[in-house]
Formats: C-alpha cells, sequence, structure tokens
C-alpha cells in the first residue's frame, strides 16, 4: 500500500515562491521596457541567486527521487550561486556580458531541470510532460540568446521576462506536482 523507499515530497514552497518570484519578475520587466541594464544585471543576480539556492536546498530530496542524477541539479545550482556572485560583485563585467550570461543561465538551468524530470512521472504523466515542454521551450530561448547576442539585446528584456514567466509557471507547477505524492 505505501512505497517506504519513496520519501514524500508534499506541497513545495520553496519552489511555489521562487516560481511566483520569477512571475512578478516578467511582470515587472514587461511593465517597465526601459529598464537598465544596470537593473537587469541586479534583478538577474537576485533570481540567479534564488534559484541556486533553491535547487541545493532541495538536493536530499531530489537525490532520493532520481539517484545520481540529483548531482547534475547541484552543480548546476552551484553555477547558478557563481554567476550570481559575479553580476553582484562586478557589475561592469555583468553588464558587458548580460546576453551571453542569460543565455548560459537559460540553458544551464533548462538541462538541469530536464536531467531530473523523472521524478514527476510518479505524479502523473501530465505533470511530467508539461515541465519536459516548458523545459525545452526555455532551452531552445537560452539558445537563441547565445547564437544571436545583438538580436537577443535588442528584445532582451522581452525573452528574459518570457523566460522568467515560462520558469515561474513550471515552478509552480512542480510545487503543485510534488503536493500530490
Amino acid at each position: 500500500m505505501f512505497n517506504m523507499n519513496r520519501s514524500r515530497w508534499g506541497f513545495d514552497w520553496g519552489e511555489f515562491i521562487l516560481g511566483i518570484l520569477f512571475i512578478v519578475a516578467a511582470f515587472g520587466l514587461m511593465r517597465s521596457p526601459k529598464i537598465g541594464l544596470t537593473g537587469l544585471a541586479i534583478i538577474f543576480a537576485f533570481m540567479a541567486l534564488l534559484s541556486g539556492l533553491t535547487t541545493i536546498a532541495g538536493y536530499k530530496k531530489l537525490h532520493d527521487a532520481t539517484g545520481l542524477r540529483a548531482n547534475f541539479a547541484l552543480v548546476f545550482g552551484v553555477l547558478d550561486i557563481l554567476i550570481a556572485v559575479v553580476f553582484f560583485f562586478d557589475m561592469n563585467s555583468a553588464i558587458v556580458t548580460l546576453g551571453y550570461l542569460f543565455a548560459l543561465w537559460f540553458i544551464f538551468d533548462s538541462i538541469e531541470r530536464l536531467l531530473v524530470a523523472s521524478h514527476l512521472r510518479s505524479f502523473g504523466g501530465v505533470w511530467f510532460w508539461l515541465s519536459v515542454v516548458l523545459d525545452v521551450v526555455t532551452l531552445i530561448v537560452g539558445i537563441m540568446l547565445f547564437i544571436h547576442p545583438i538580436a537577443a539585446a535588442l528584445s532582451l528584456n522581452v525573452l528574459i521576462a518570457f523566460f522568467f514567466a515560462v520558469f515561474g509557471v513550471n515552478a509552480i507547477w512542480i510545487a503543485i506536482a510534488r503536493s500530490r505524492s
């Protein structure tokens, strides 16, 4: 009747709050498209830090659910924090490399979520497949940003807001899915 090998997740408040913050950040970027690059760099640093901390905080449960694949999530969580540190303490470099760092961040987070998405199958196929689709969309946006940094720079606010919204919805989706365990 009970599967003792699987730890109970419960509602994931950290993932849910992260999702809400990403959606709020997306709305803010769309509402004020003339936000300065410094503002974007600060927002990015804060969101990367939160993303890394959330990933690291959920590592044990993710490891219990996915085994060694969770180590990829841990590495990408540390990379998120390192990117945040660069942005917080070297703002000039952050502004110059903003397009590329955003692209790398999108790519890293999307790959990390794709690598550990299998744990969502136990919550139901719909949860798993929607998460995978959202992660593939954000991966494609990240690759587009990396390949075309000039085009990305011209539409950075819209692309970032789109990523934040999709990532936020996906984080909320995961938090709800985990509550069904």
